[in-house]
């Protein structure tokens, strides 16, 4: 169902489907993934945060789980996700408590 309210001054603006953003988009997705935030219109809901590491499917999210009115907040995960910013730096422990200092990763 679409949900369009007249008082949220619907009209022209950024559309994540025009040709320009896409084509920007589709650059971007050559050389990273991109960190997706979808932000539901009037959904009552929490965003949805993604990952996509191609066109296609970034695409098909937008065309086959959106409505009008739904916000994309796009970043690059290269320019985001780096070793120089990371808030924790973390392994997974086998039972006694261990983990390995180096590994093939």
């Amino acid at each position: 169902m679409t949900w369009i309210v007249e008082s949220d001054e619907w009209g022209a603006g950024p559309s994540v489907l025009a040709t320009d953003t896409l084509v920007r988009i589709r650059a971007i997705l050559e050389e990273s993934p991109v960190i997706v935030e979808h932000r539901f219109y009037r959904g009552a809901s929490a965003p949805m945060r993604l990952i996509f590491e191609g066109y296609e499917d970034f695409l098909n999210h937008v065309k086959l789980q959106s409505r009008p009115g739904d916000h994309f907040l796009i970043w690059r995960y290269d320019e985001l996700c780096r070793d120089d910013n990371k808030v924790e730096d973390a392994k997974l422990p086998d039972l006694q408590g261990r983990v390995p200092k180096h590994g093939p990763y």
